[in-house]
This record gives structure tokens, sequence and C-alpha cells, in this order.
């Protein structure tokens, strides 16, 4: 009966600060950001500031969001424009380990997991494309294995 007198009265209920869990709350969602991947493959490192800085100013709406995909192993500049970048060893240096490395694969899945990471609206490419640079890629080699005498 205590209990009956308690809800009737209104000393029972909830604090209002609390919320139900049971409620439901929508919520506006953010626009969608587009991203460009720009590839600068090959390029002179002494045009990269340049690039970055007309991509940085001329390309990204307000939903864009840029991606640098290089082959330079110096990463100070994307780091001083404070830039997204993505990295691929330079045909040089595939070339110098081609005999431990099946690049042509490697590189294909690598780009593969770039495009399914940032989905991109668009490529755009400053040097090589990437298509020229993926067939440039050494093939993988089957490596010999040193002359042992058999006892």
């Amino acid at each position: 009966m205590r209990k009956l007198k308690e809800i009737f009265l209104g000393k029972d209920k909830q604090n209002p600060g609390v919320d139900d869990p049971g409620n439901i709350f929508v919520y506006k969602s953010k626009e969608d950001i587009s991203t460009i991947i720009v590839t600068i493959l090959g390029v002179n490192p002494d045009f990269l500031e340049e690039i970055i800085v007309t991509t940085k100013r001329k390309l990204p709406g307000k939903s864009d969001r840029l991606i640098y995909l290089t082959d330079n192993p110096d990463f100070t500049i994307f780091r001083r424009h404070g830039v997204i970048f993505e990295y691929l060893p330079p045909l040089v240096e595939q070339r110098l380990h081609a005999a431990d490395m099946p690049w042509q694969a490697y590189l294909r899945e690598r780009w593969g997991l770039l495009l399914a990471k940032w989905r991109p609206r668009r490529v755009l490419a400053y040097g090589t494309t990437i298509d020229s640079f993926l067939a440039a890629a050494p093939t993988a080699s089957v490596r010999k294995t040193p002359d042992v005498p058999r006892s």
C-alpha cells in the first residue's frame, strides 16, 4: 500500500537527469568526406613543394581530403605541410631487391589496399601514373641457390 502512495504522490519518480536507455536519439550525420589521391611517383623532389601547395590551394572543397602517394623516401616536405601521405618504394629500390621480393604482386596488392582504405573519388597523377609505376615493377624472379657440393 505504501508503494502505491509513493507512486501516486510522485515520490517514486526517476531522476529526470538520467536518460531512459530505451530512448532513441536521431543526430544529423556529417557530410560525406570525399578523397582525392594525388600520385607523385617519379617526381623530382624539387617540385614536391609546388605540387603540394598548388593542390592544397586549388583542389579540396569543404569535404575533400587529399592523400599524397609518393615514392620519395624523404617525408620532411609532407610533414612540414601537415598532409596525409602514403609511400611506395621507388623503382631503384625495387630493382636493388628484385631477387628478394615479388614486387609486382606486392605493389598491386598494396595499391588495392590503398583504394579500399581511402575509397578515392578521383586519382590525380603528377609524374608517372600508378598503372605505369605498377607495370615497371620488377617481375618475380626465381632465386638461384648457391652451388653446394653434394656429398
